[in-house]
């Protein structure tokens, strides 16, 4: 299900207001894992970061493999290394160091 950007900084405000991530994913019905993601994503890269992409993006292969450079060099989680670059998802990272 795809959130729009009004509904994510009305959870991020609520959150960021002193509710745990616990109580927040309950009043706004949303998985508590999406809650902390947005979170993450809007202190990292800030309302842009948190924007629903409006097309699939495209990543070129010298992009990728600084990404990887970067995971690998710093020790960093994909989760870390998506906010870092402001990728949508880890999963993409798995998938580009196993090619």
């Amino acid at each position: 299900m795809h959130y729009d950007l009004d509904f994510k900084i009305k959870v991020i405000a609520y959150y960021r207001q002193g509710h745990t991530g616990l109580a927040t994913s309950e009043k706004f019905k949303v998985d508590s894992k999406l809650v902390q993601k947005w979170v993450k994503q809007y202190q990292s890269g800030g309302i842009d970061a948190i924007k629903p992409k409006t097309s699939k993006a495209k990543y070129s292969s010298e992009f990728k493999h600084h990404v990887i450079t970067t995971m690998l060099k710093e020790g960093l989680s994909q989760s870390e290394v998506a906010l870092t670059f402001n990728i949508s998802s880890p999963a993409l990272i798995s998938h580009w160091h196993k090619a």
